[in-house]
Parts: C-alpha cells; structure tokens; sequence
C-alpha cells in the first residue's frame, strides 16, 4: 500500500509563504518512500490555481505515489483553554504523514483542548504543532521533537529560538509554551506554563 503524505502551506494575502521549506521536505519524502520516482513541484502545481487575494488561508497538498490534489480553507486560530501531557511511546512521525488517527486518538481520549506528546517524560509536540518554551528571555524549543516541521527548522535557521532537551519536570522554569507551525509563527497562539502546572 503507497502511503499518502500532507504539506500544508500559508497563503496570506494572496502570497504563498516559505514554500523553499516545503518544497524540501517532499523532496525528502520522496528520497524516502518513492526514490524510483520524480518529485512534483510545489510551485508548478500552486501555479495552476486562483487564489484569494485577502486572508489567511490553509492550503492543503495530499500526495502519494499516485499523484495530489489540493484544497485550500479559511484559517483561524483556535484557543486553547485546557491543556495536557500524553505519553506518546514508540510511536513514530517523522515524515509528515496524512494518516494522523494514533495521533488525534490520543488528544480526543485526553478530553482537553490541546495536549503535549511525551516520550520518555521528554517534551516533544503538540498534536498539531511543534511547541516553544519562552522563559522570560529566549524561546527554546525541545530536541525531542516528534516532527522537524518547516516553522521549526526556519526559526531555528534564523536563530529567533534555540533547541535544547526538555523534560516535563522542566515546565515550571517557562513562563509561557507556544505553538508554531506553517500556519502558526512565533507569538500568534501562546498559554501560560500554569494551565499545564495544574494539570
């Protein structure tokens, strides 16, 4: 069976942002699971479609070795006002894979708005994000991460957040947690650590 993967890409007034980190990590994907194949463009198959030229949109590309499609759907930030740590062990998404049932399983058995994936009591993502830890100063991001999203890899490159490993005992030190994927930038969806300390 071909495995179907997802990128999901910002379109905010009419611009298409950071495809170059997209654009690499289906050619990483490719390189994995289709290596006999050619890898789309992401720009080519952007190309081909109108798109709104106010607003924030998500636009969706699901692919497999058997071609894509694309969708594309307002954004809005959803808050989050409960927040939990689920123990997520021996469970792997390293590539960005469309099939995110274990997942979202995980986060509808917790009840709550939102949950952080341990592994090992180490502090890796959300359900749909990568998290950042803002200690007054610097935002830090953990090293154990389930997947090195675009957001991820480009704040690290630009030196606006740092990596380190951090345990869930290690909460406390924060003062704020973020989220931040291609939707999500640094300071656009951000809790305090107490809705987690009072878990």
């Amino acid at each position: 069976m071909s495995h179907s993967f997802i990128e999901t890409i910002k379109l905010l007034d009419g611009g298409i942002f950071h495809l170059e980190y997209h654009q690499e990590r289906v050619c990483h994907t490719f390189s994995r699971f289709f290596p006999n194949e050619n890898v789309f463009s992401l720009s080519n198959i952007i190309k081909k479609h109108t798109f709104p030229k106010e607003g924030k949109y998500k636009v969706r590309i699901v692919y497999s070795r058997e071609g894509n499609t694309i969708e594309m759907s307002p954004y809005q930030i959803k808050p989050i006002s409960t927040l939990k740590f689920v123990n997520a062990e021996n469970f792997d998404y390293s590539y960005k894979f469309l099939d995110r049932s274990f997942l979202n399983a995980l986060k509808e058995n917790s009840k709550a708005d939102e949950v952080i994936f341990l592994k090992n009591g180490m502090v890796t993502d959300s359900s749909y994000a990568n998290t950042i830890f803002f200690d007054g100063q610097q935002w830090f991001t953990p090293s154990t991460f389930l997947l090195n999203g675009t957001c991820r890899q480009r704040l690290l490159k630009e030196g606006k957040i740092k990596e380190i490993p951090i345990h869930y005992t290690d909460i406390p030190a924060f003062k704020q947690i973020g989220f931040i994927n291609a939707m999500l930038d640094i300071g656009d969806l951000t809790v305090n650590t107490a809705l987690l300390s009072s878990q």
